[in-house]
């Protein structure tokens, strides 16, 4: 289970970069593992996306289709293991899963980071990504972590326009 392999040990590095928890992920039966998985593989609705480096498994994220907003995307589990960053992993996975939302036909992809994260505030800009406010809980309960909104609008591709075309300045 692979997967779920990524997933705990996203959550042992960087407990506070997610919502769930090490304990609550650890809980999920073997079946529920399998089903994200095969979700993830064969649906625009949902996405797995993993990312090998040196031919072992280095890095996952995960994306699906927020109840009642088939024009959005949202981004999570978002997570490279420490000796894959800098290899350009994390680009990798970002790109499939920006590439897996325009083929979806989204006009947007949401996603969620810890404010302190600066590493991964840097990826998803250099990405295109723009917050959107400051920083968050997740829910009504203050005790609850908090995440900064982030948002990278989908536009559709234009051509460039003619070389011969007249420039206005």
């Amino acid at each position: 289970m692979l997967l779920r392999r990524l997933r705990l040990a996203a959550l042992t590095d960087a407990p506070s970069a997610f919502w769930q928890t090490l304990a609550e992920a650890s809980a999920l039966p073997a079946e529920e593992w399998d089903a994200r998985a095969r979700a993830g593989a064969y649906s625009s609705a949902d996405l797995v996306a993993i990312v090998a480096v040196a031919g072992e498994a280095a890095g996952m994220v995960q994306g699906f289709t927020p109840v009642g907003r088939p024009w959005l995307r949202e981004l999570g589990a978002m997570w490279v293991a420490p000796e894959a960053r800098g290899t350009g992993a994390a680009d990798t996975l970002l790109a499939t899963a920006i590439d897996w939302a325009r083929q979806a036909g989204a006009e947007a992809v949401k996603l969620w980071v810890v404010p302190g994260n600066r590493p991964a505030r840097r990826l998803y800009a250099r990405h295109g990504f723009l917050v959107l406010g400051g920083p968050k809980p997740v829910t009504d309960d203050p005790t609850v972590k908090v995440f900064v909104p982030m948002l990278l609008p989908l536009y559709p591709a234009r051509p460039p326009p003619p070389a011969d075309s007249p420039r206005f300045g």
